[in-house]
C-alpha cells in the first residue's frame, strides 16, 4: 500500500472477525487480556499482523460471506457494492494476501469485468446511462467511481481533441 493512498487506508481499517489462538495482553477493552479461543473484530491491519504471527485465525469478513457472493455472481451489476464495502476491491485485495481464496480472487475479477461494462457505458453516453441506471452508478465503489472519472474524462478529452483537430 502507498503510504499516501486514502483508498489503502479506508480498506486496511475494515472489521475483521478473528479468533484469538493465544491470551493477548492489552488487545481488549480498556486495556483487559484477551483470553484465548475469544472471538474479536479487528482493524484489518492488526488482524495481518496478528494472523502472520499466529496470534490470531482471520475468518472471512461479512463482505465476502455467501449470501454476497451468490448475489454477485447471480447478477453482479444489480448488487449496490458501495453498501457491502466502500472499498470492495482493495479489500478484497488485502485479503488475499492473507487468505488464500482463489475463488474470491476469480468472483472479483469477474465482478470488475462485468460492471466496467456499465462503467464505461455510463463514462461515453454520461446522459443516458447516467440516468438509467442512477442507483448502479451509486451503488459504485471508490474504485469503480474512480474509473468512472478516469473514462468520462478520457472520453471528454478525446472529443475535444477530435474537434480541435477537425478546424
Amino acid at each position: 500500500m502507498d503510504y499516501y493512498d486514502i483508498d489503502g487506508i479506508l480498506s486496511e481499517n475494515q472489521k475483521v472477525p478473528c479468533t484469538c489462538n493465544v491470551s493477548i495482553p492489552g488487545l481488549g477493552h480498556e486495556g483487559r487480556e484477551v483470553p484465548a479461543g475469544s472471538k474479536v473484530e479487528l482493524p484489518f491491519w492488526l488482524a495481518e499482523v496478528l494472523a502472520v504471527n499466529s496470534f490470531v485465525s482471520i475468518h472471512m469478513p461479512a463482505p465476502f460471506s455467501s449470501v454476497v457472493r451468490n448475489a454477485l455472481k447471480a447478477s453482479p451489476t444489480s448488487v449496490l457494492l458501495r453498501d457491502i464495502c466502500t472499498t470492495y476491491y482493495h479489500f478484497a485485495e488485502n485479503m488475499l494476501h492473507v487468505i488464500s481464496d482463489q475463488q474470491l480472487a476469480q468472483l472479483s475479477l469477474d465482478t470488475l469485468r462485468k460492471r466496467s461494462l456499465v462503467i464505461a457505458d455510463g463514462a461515453l453516453n454520461p446522459h443516458g446511462a447516467l440516468q438509467q441506471n442512477s442507483d448502479f452508478i451509486n451503488g459504485l465503489d471508490d474504485f469503480e467511481k474512480y474509473l468512472l472519472r478516469i473514462a468520462h474524462s478520457t472520453h471528454r478529452n478525446l472529443i475535444h481533441w477530435q474537434n480541435s483537430t477537425d478546424n
